[in-house]
């Protein structure tokens, strides 16, 4: 039976997140975070303290959100902003920047402003990414307050080695913005069919060496499979990602492993196999290789002959993780006869079959899917690569669990 799913995925539909505000310089890159969640389609709600207040106005978080921001001047129960509505509407929560004194106020249970009353009156998961000079983000108290928040179960968002504020360069600087957005938008997805499983994946395509200088390769991005990554990482899996290209930002939990020829790509997922689930064969790996590779660079000369011999088949080759393969045709005809016999060549539980046209050229922004499996097929429209990743993610999972969809 074959579904056709054409529609834009709006990741953060009907998810609450509530931003907390604490005084430092790094107060400026909390409103690039409420634009973030806000494209991805978050509502958001912001608590400041007074220290926050004297680096950015409220209207400008006000502005952004499109939600009143609560602060000691603000709150008031009458019109349900109080520390309490706040604190419950939220699915996630994020102190975000976290100074040392705030954050270790929290650790203690101190609750001396509203913003700190919000996140002490919150049952949503609380994430901390502190920012401080280095010396005191690194002293003896600080770290204490660290990691007695970390042992109490919230996470920490680790801050950056960077050129500070005060001039000095070293750890202390606010993790990167799209760093705290994913990790928080992986805290709001936690009841997915994703959740805790091991995947690796492989992108990109394969480099085969001709001599020193020249290689046989094609026009593979890496997009597809890096937003497939990281779909599965806001959606709770364990990922490595085995790629020779990584064209976007990825969070750095994500395992990226950079590789170019199909034996180094073949070594390493071979080595991450252990209590991996899935494999998603995305990389485009060369059929053919050269059979011998010359010393130094072949100087220009006429009729060069290369001999080439049959590449090894990774997908074929790997056993004891469910195999989802990708294939990328031009004969529109012939194209689903040959993921069919892929699906059962190669062993695969579904094939993601890809006809290459003028709409998605190999190597484009967008892209068109068939899923194939042993008992249905979904195809998904032409779409942008990251909106698909999660409608292809949420078709394997259905598929999985009723293959006869």
């Amino acid at each position: 039976m074959i579904q056709k799913t054409i529609r834009e995925k709006k990741i953060l539909e009907g998810k609450n997140f509530l931003l907390c505000v604490s005084g430092g310089i790094a107060v400026y890159k909390a409103l690039e975070l409420v634009r973030f969640l806000k494209k991805m389609g978050g509502s958001v709600k912001v608590a400041m303290s007074a220290n926050a207040q004297r680096f950015v106005t409220p209207l400008s978080f006000e502005a952004l959100s499109e939600n009143p921001v609560l602060s000691e001047e603000s709150e008031d129960w009458g019109r349900g902003i109080s520390h309490i509505t706040y604190a419950s509407w939220a699915n996630v929560c994020i102190l975000a920047p976290a100074t040392i004194n705030s954050l270790s106020k929290f650790a203690y249970g101190m609750s001396d402003n509203t913003m700190l009353s919000t996140l002490l009156a919150s049952k949503a998961p609380i994430l901390i990414a502190p920012a401080a000079n280095t010396q005191m983000y690194l002293s003896i108290q600080a770290q204490e307050s660290i990691q007695k928040l970390k042992n109490m179960g919230y996470e920490i968002i680790w801050p950056k080695e960077d050129l500070l504020a005060c001039g000095v360069y070293g750890i202390g600087a606010m993790a990167e913005i799209e760093e705290i957005g994913y990790q928080a938008i992986r805290r709001a997805w936690e009841d997915s069919f994703w959740k805790g499983k091991k995947i690796i994946l492989s992108g990109g395509g394969s480099s085969e060496e001709i001599d020193d200088v020249r290689c046989i390769t094609n026009h593979s991005s890496g997009l597809q499979a890096s937003y497939l990554a990281l779909a599965l990482y806001l959606m709770g899996a364990e990922v490595v990602l085995v790629s020779s290209r990584f064209p976007i930002f990825l969070p750095s939990n994500i395992q990226c492993k950079f590789v170019q020829s199909t034996k180094e790509f073949h070594r390493v997922i071979e080595e991450n196999l252990d209590g991996a689930e899935y494999y998603f064969g995305v990389a485009a790996l060369s059929d053919f290789v050269p059979k011998q590779k010359r010393e130094g660079k072949i100087k220009k000369q006429e009729e060069l002959q290369v001999e080439f011999v049959e590449n090894i088949d990774i997908l074929r080759c790997l056993k004891g993780i469910k195999k989802i393969g990708f294939k990328a045709e031009k004969d529109k005809e012939k194209a689903k006869f040959y993921a069919q016999q892929m699906l059962t060549q190669k062993e695969c539980e579904f094939v993601c079959l890809n006809i290459i046209g003028d709409e998605n050229p190999f190597g484009g922004m967008q892209n068109a899917i068939s899923l194939i499996g042993r008992g249905g097929e979904i195809e998904f429209g032409l779409s942008d690569k990251f909106d698909l990743a999660f409608i292809l993610l949420d078709g394997i999972a259905k598929l999985s669990q009723n293959p006869q969809i």
